[in-house]
């Protein structure tokens, strides 16, 4: 009923990855971040396999929810409602030892010689619950029983536990076991608590307060837009920055020529910088001597824009670009 977001924050951490120069202090934070990110969505999407096999009749599958309560968003990876309950999947890609430990509530992750902790992703999932249900409560949803699970993406993940071992045998599983999983549910909660017509608008009404992650990722590694590299990507070589002649881009590099290759580096601008571009910022971030030739740039775009003259402000739509290049 809602599918996986477009990793917007994913393109953004890319984007900041290829234009951060490697001897930034953040560029192996924002790199680990990257491929943390890329792993988690990945992880994700591989549990759309054994969610296949439970009955779209019976049950509505809600991706990527990032609902405020008011005072926090929460975000659940995938939600399942059914007539009788709603499940809430946690969903983690990790691979290693993974050792849940109770006792100091966190996730301890071994993996060759080095030995990580993690944020215990039972307390995660169970704020989650507490969250829904509050927010359910406010929406004058019947009282429906809200379980809770953690799926192990990784296949190559070992779960380990020497502590509650019933409890969390009970509420962490692989993603293969998702169907069985959901049968033994089904057998527990056998009283009806929601109409078909409830479930549908439930799920309808979660997805208009559904609200994407769109955070800038230069606030939060707390990078100036001037540590950014700027110029025009050549798209056979790769190289920055091209150069602007006679109406179009030069690399001289690989001497390739381009006419368009500027769209990628404004959708770069729009991901880190701004939505909103202006003369003076095309040329800096293009590398464009000339602000005539600027100006008869952006204006064949055909972009929206408001203001006059030096003040002019050009927006750049995402769905101008091809945001799934990365």
């Amino acid at each position: 009923m809602k599918e996986h977001d477009p990793p917007l924050h994913l393109h953004k951490l890319s984007t900041l990855l290829d234009r951060l120069p490697s001897h930034h202090l953040r560029f192996e934070e924002v790199k680990e971040q990257l491929s943390m990110y890329q792993a988690g969505i990945s992880g994700e999407k591989s549990i759309d396999f054994p969610l296949s096999f439970l009955d779209d009749k019976r049950f509505s599958i809600y991706h990527d929810l990032r609902i405020s309560d008011g005072v926090h968003h929460f975000q659940i990876d995938t939600l399942v409602i059914s007539q009788h309950y709603l499940l809430v999947l946690e969903v983690k890609n990790i691979s290693g030892i993974l050792h849940f430990d109770p006792t100091f509530n966190q996730l301890i992750r071994i993996s060759d010689t080095k030995e990580e902790a993690f944020p215990n992703p039972l307390t995660q999932v169970e704020r989650q619950r507490s969250q829904l249900r509050a927010l359910l409560q406010e929406m004058n949803i019947p009282e429906v029983p809200i379980e809770t699970l953690i799926v192990i993406a990784n296949r190559r993940a070992v779960i380990k536990a020497t502590e509650a071992v019933q409890f969390i045998s009970s509420k962490v599983i692989r993603s293969e076991y998702l169907p069985t999983k959901v049968k033994s549910l089904d057998q527990r909660y056998g009283e009806l608590c929601l109409t078909m017509k409830e479930v549908r608008k439930l799920g309808r009404n979660l997805v208009k307060l559904h609200e994407p992650l769109d955070r800038s990722v230069l606030k939060r590694f707390s990078i100036s837009r001037e540590d950014l590299l700027v110029g025009v990507t050549c798209p056979e070589c790769a190289r920055l920055a091209m150069r602007r002649l006679h109406g179009r881009w030069y690399c001289e590099r690989c001497r390739a020529y381009s006419r368009d290759a500027h769209l990628r580096a404004l959708q770069d601008y729009a991901l880190l910088v701004s939505r909103e571009i202006t003369n003076q910022e095309a040329r800096w971030f293009l590398k464009m001597d000339s602000g005539d030739a600027a100006t008869r740039l952006l204006k064949s775009l055909k972009m929206e824009s408001t203001g006059y003259t030096k003040g002019r402000r050009y927006k750049l739509d995402f769905r101008f670009f091809d945001v799934s290049r990365n």
